[in-house]
């Protein structure tokens, strides 16, 4: 009898907990988030919260979001590098020629977002893999490192 006046008030508890910390049913999240911003006659659509606070401020930082109506320019200006094995990135975007390979980067408020491959438009290489501290390091053998870096 103890046994139980023990286990039931337990057994409530968890079940309130986890019913609170939504490990009892099924989450709601929304991951659609879209927030539009109009400067002159360019439309951008933010994907994120951060992205929109950076468009949305006085410096209207738009580089993480999409423009409506995308471009067709491909990123072709080969990035700068200012020493052996490291590559600058600008927030145009650029073609990073690495060591064994040929990626597209681009800076953004977000950080570095880098897409395999060249003959890419900004609005691509924007959902490539993304860096936030804006560098990635990578060891190509023989203790050799590239950096690539938001210039």
């Amino acid at each position: 009898m103890n046994m139980t006046k023990i286990l039931l008030p337990l057994t409530v508890a968890v079940s309130a907990l986890l019913s609170a910390c939504g490990g009892g049913g099924s989450s709601s999240f929304n991951s659609s988030y879209e927030k539009e911003f109009t400067y002159g006659s360019q439309t951008y659509i933010c994907r994120s919260e951060k992205a929109a606070n950076a468009c949305g401020s006085a410096s209207r930082d738009c580089s993480a979001c999409d423009v409506k109506t995308p471009s067709t320019n491909v990123i072709t200006t080969v990035c700068t590098q200012p020493v052996a094995n490291t590559h600058k990135v600008t927030t145009s975007g650029c073609v990073l020629k690495l060591t064994n390979d040929i990626q597209t980067g681009i800076c953004t408020s977000e950080g570095l977002r880098i897409l395999s491959g060249s003959n890419l438009t900004k609005e691509q290489v924007k959902n490539g893999a993304l860096f936030t501290n804006g560098s990635l390091q990578i060891t190509i053998g023989n203790n050799v490192t590239e950096t690539i870096t938001c210039n």
